[in-house]
This record gives structure tokens, C-alpha cells and sequence, in this order.
């Protein structure tokens, strides 16, 4: 039986909803019709009345696309899915038949194609061979998962690591921008993993100066959970304050951390706590509910906000996470 990956949205927006729903999807609404039922040529004359701007290239991908999620697909298959904000590759099996599901109000998207899936285990991005990451990064929203790459996403799952190999260059076209944007955020999740304790304390302490505040750093040891002051003035003296704890390791943080870091603050202060191994949904909650703001930042998040930030980054911040910037013809 042949597997697939799919991507759940840009930066695996979607990853969540498709775990907890049990589904994988496609969002076009195509005016409701049973594309299972189609021809890839039907696909492609009903793709170009949806959107006629459309150009040829265009159409003959994303029909290809719809028709492999529709047809190709069969029950039974193996599909994987990727989420950015914990690093998990999830991989199941597809349980059911394509069908249509409109949208909840006028307001909502166009709707979308859905096929049911059992979610059976998940691999670890880190666990995976350089090969592996590259193969699963590749250009297509639906693609083919080879027989290798299957085989050491189940090794992964079962805590065996591979050896990293060497990856091959891609060709050029929007989506393949996207695609290697997006393995980009992963290769940076790498390397600031492999950071110490206190480089990655400098890291966030970096990113907060490129946003425009000035930093402080606490005394080792006794910071009462916070790492890093932030504010305008450098001192903590002027608003806004933020108290900053910075927390590396693969262990999501905890209510009973987020509630101890909170009863640490002024009222007048504002918080952030940044934590490689995320979160907790019981930390979320306590965030959530606290009297002052707080801020929580995931892996995914921090690194994200460092390149949107990069261009204004001081010296001393490249030098722990030097990145070159990509250009691309127009």
C-alpha cells in the first residue's frame, strides 16, 4: 500500500484540528462536486470554471493534487503529516472516502475535502536522517513518501536515530520557495536546539534588542525565574517591563513553573517565557488567565520571530545563530 505526506497549511497551521479530528484535507471548494468520482481531465476542466485566471501550470498541479488526495489516495494508506510547533511527524492510516464538507457560515473559507484517518504513531523530526528531513520537505502539498523514508519514520518512532546524509538542490518555482522557506524554519529549529543553556539565553536577549528594547541579564543562579529584563530604557525603569525566562530543554513546561514565574512579577510588568519543549495546555491556561500579560513562546515561535527580526540583529546575536539570507529571481 503506497503512503503520502500532506502538508496541513502554511507552517502546519492546521496540524492541530487534523490530529484532533481525525482527518487530513484539502481546502478548494470545486461547487461541492464528488471529485472521487471524476476523471483528472474532468478535475481540470471543473478547476478552470472555479478559477478561470488560473494559468495552465497552475491548473494542471493543483488538479493533479486534487485528484491523488480524491483517487489515488485509497483507504488503507499511509499518510504522514507534519507539525512545525512540536516537531512530530504524525502517521496514519486513511480510514474513509473522500467527501465535502461546506463551510459552517457565509463567513468561513470555501470549505473543504476531507478523508478520515487513524492516527497511529509519531516520529520525531530529530530522529531522522538529513536525507529523510530533505525528502519530507519537498516542493508538493501531496506527494509520495518513499519506501526508505517510511521505514526510518518508523524507526523514529521507536527512538532509533539516523545517520545524517547529504541532500540534493531542488528547482526553482514559488513552490518550491515556500517548501524551502519552510524547511529553512526547521534547519534554524535545528541548530538552536543544539545551543547551550546560556547562548540560548543571549539568543532571546538578542531578538528582544533587534524589536527595539535594550536588555539586561540577571545574576546566575538566583533570578527568581527571570533571565532577561527588557524595557526601553535598559534599567527596568520605564515601560513596558518585561521579565523574561528562558527555558531549554525538550520537556514542556508546566502550570505549576508558569504559576511560580507569574506570582514573580509586578503588576505593572508584562511576561515572557520561552520554552523549547512548549507547553503544557494547563501552562497555556494559566497564561491565559493571569492579571498582567503573558506572553508564551514556543520553539516554532522564537525562531520564527528571530527571522522575521534577523535584519536587525546586533553582532553579538548572529554570532551565536548565524543565518545568510536566500535571494531568488523575481
Amino acid at each position: 500500500m503506497s503512503a503520502w505526506i500532506i502538508r496541513a497549511g502554511k507552517g502546519g497551521v492546521r496540524a492541530p484540528e487534523w490530529i484532533n479530528g481525525g482527518y487530513i484535507a484539502i481546502y478548494w471548494n470545486l461547487d461541492g462536486a464528488d471529485i472521487s468520482a471524476l476523471s483528472k481531465d474532468d478535475i481540470k476542466a471543473l478547476y478552470r470554471t472555479q478559477f478561470p485566471d488560473a494559468s495552465r501550470q497552475v491548473v494542471a498541479a493543483n488538479a493533479g493534487m486534487i485528484f491523488r488526495f480524491a483517487t489515488e489516495i485509497a483507504k488503507g494508506s499511509t499518510v504522514v503529516m507534519y507539525d512545525p510547533a512540536t516537531r512530530l511527524y504524525h502517521i496514519g492510516k486513511v480510514s474513509g472516502p473522500c467527501v465535502f464538507v461546506p463551510p459552517k457560515d457565509s463567513d468561513d473559507d470555501d470549505g473543504s475535502y476531507r478523508r478520515a484517518v487513524n492516527w497511529e504513531f509519531t516520529a520525531p523530526r530529530d530522529a531522522l536522517s538529513a536525507r529523510a528531513k530533505h525528502s519530507l520537505g519537498s516542493i508538493s502539498t501531496l506527494f509520495a513518501v518513499s519506501a526508505d523514508t517510511l521505514r526510518e519514520l518508523k524507526k523514529a518512532s521507536n527512538g532509533t536515530p539516523s545517520a545524517a546524509e547529504e541532500e540534493q538542490e531542488e528547482e526553482n518555482s514559488s513552490e518550491v520557495r515556500e517548501a524551502t522557506a519552510e524547511d529553512g524554519i526547521e534547519r534554524i529549529k535545528d541548530r538552536v536546539l543544539q545551543l547551550s543553556w546560556d547562548d540560548m539565553e543571549y539568543l532571546v536577549a538578542g531578538v528582544l534588542r533587534s524589536m527595539g528594547y535594550k536588555t539586561s541579564m540577571t545574576s546566575r543562579g538566583s533570578d527568581g525565574g527571570r533571565d532577561i529584563i527588557a524595557s526601553p530604557d535598559g534599567l527596568g525603569l520605564e515601560s513596558p517591563r518585561i521579565v523574561v525566562e528562558v527555558k531549554h530543554r525538550k520537556e514542556a513546561m508546566s502550570a505549576p513553573a508558569l504559576r511560580s514565574f507569574i506570582g514573580g512579577l509586578r503588576n505593572t510588568d508584562s511576561g515572557l517565557y520561552v520554552s523549547t519543549g512548549g507547553f503544557t495546555k494547563e501552562a497555556v491556561y494559566e497564561a491565559d488567565r493571569a492579571l498582567m500579560p503573558i506572553k508564551l513562546l514556543n520553539l516554532d515561535q522564537l525562531v520564527r520571530l528571530i527571522v522575521d527580526n534577523y535584519d536587525n540583529a546586533d553582532m553579538d546575536t548572529r554570532a551565536i545563530l548565524p543565518l545568510v539570507r536566500i535571494y531568488w529571481p523575481a
